[in-house]
């Protein structure tokens, strides 16, 4: 009985830290801006210096938004470029091939897809999350260690 009690008290006692611990993180985060308290007590900023300060990191912040704009635009147009780039290809195929040797040039094509994308499925999934950052799993994935027997 008295077992039963300290482990319930003691079960008790962490879950409260744990949550104690979540409510300091999500306080930190919301508290936190450019440049923080700690920063101007430590360098002595005047009050100049801490103005000048917020504006250059407002100026900042535009332009790395203004970089990851850019950059999912890029990524998108580079997409469908290389769909064009595709489209052309196989329509440059289509019209060099006869009709057999394109249907087996399509299915060859076909075949190496489902063959890379089993071979995923199979070595890749493993090394997502947790256990590969701890280093619980070898990294190759055709060791012996990781291929299902």
């Amino acid at each position: 009985m008295k077992k039963a009690i300290v482990s319930f008290a003691l079960v008790l006692v962490l879950s409260m830290s744990s949550f104690a611990g979540n409510k300091v993180k999500n306080e930190r985060k919301e508290k936190c801006e450019f440049p923080c308290e700690q920063m101007v007590k430590d360098l002595n900023l005047s009050e100049k210096q801490l103005s000048q300060l917020k504006e250059a990191d407002k100026t900042f912040d535009t332009e790395v938004k203004a970089i990851r704009e850019k950059k999912k635009e890029f990524e998108k147009s580079n997409r469908e470029s290389m769909k064009a780039a595709k489209v052309r290809r196989d329509s440059t195929f289509k019209s060099i091939l006869t009709k057999v040797q394109y249907l087996e040039q399509k299915v060859a094509r076909l075949e190496k897809r489902a063959a890379r994308d089993s071979w995923r499925e199979r070595f890749r999934a493993p090394f997502m999350g947790k256990d590969m950052k701890q280093g619980r799993l070898n990294p190759l994935p055709w060791s012996e260690k990781n291929v299902e027997k």
